[in-house]
């Protein structure tokens, strides 16, 4: 490689790092938003660390709802709904605006504005996360489990609440 490449290569390099890095501060992270609008005015904040969900599979028992309670490490919930329009407003936009690398959508919905994400992270076909993403003018809903499960407990735990909503058991 002559001078003349070498200099080339440095400089599309430094371009590409340049670029990353503006990406990276433009981009939203969960944690952001969370922190950001978990303290507005009538917004409900709650998190369930994993010290409390150990203290709540104590009282669980051992039905097949307790084993995949036991899976979940913490849990974040973030409601806007009683707050005023323009803290919704922001929410969206930056909730639009959200890094999600990493991620793989499981579900998109659009009806009438009001749209709702499900993402996962996976680690080795393990579920390590999960996110619930809801914009629109009256939903604003952050929520964020963490834990080890996998599809199949998911699978489970949906025929499972959809049994008991139709009269089975």
């Amino acid at each position: 490689m002559n001078q003349k490449q070498n200099k080339a290569m440095k400089k599309y390099i430094f371009t590409l790092l340049l670029l990353l890095v503006c990406h990276l501060g433009y981009a939203q992270s969960i944690n952001s938003l969370f922190n950001e609008f978990g303290s507005e005015k009538n917004a409900d904040c709650v998190k369930v660390s994993s010290f409390m969900m150990s203290i709540g599979k104590m009282f669980a028992g051992h039905d097949k709802d307790a084993e995949i309670i036991g899976k979940i490490k913490s849990i974040r919930v973030l409601d806007l709904d009683d707050c005023p329009t323009n803290v919704k407003e922001r929410f969206n936009k930056k909730a639009n605006k959200l890094s999600l690398d990493g991620y793989e959508e499981l579900m998109r919905v659009n009806d009438d504005g009001d749209k709702v994400r499900i993402l996962m992270k996976t680690k080795k076909e393990v579920i390590r996360e999960l996110l619930l993403v809801c914009t629109g003018n009256d939903d604003c809903t952050l929520v964020q489990i963490n834990g080890k499960f996998t599809k199949d407990d998911i699978d489970q735990l949906v025929n499972q609440e959809t049994g008991k909503k139709h009269g089975r058991r």
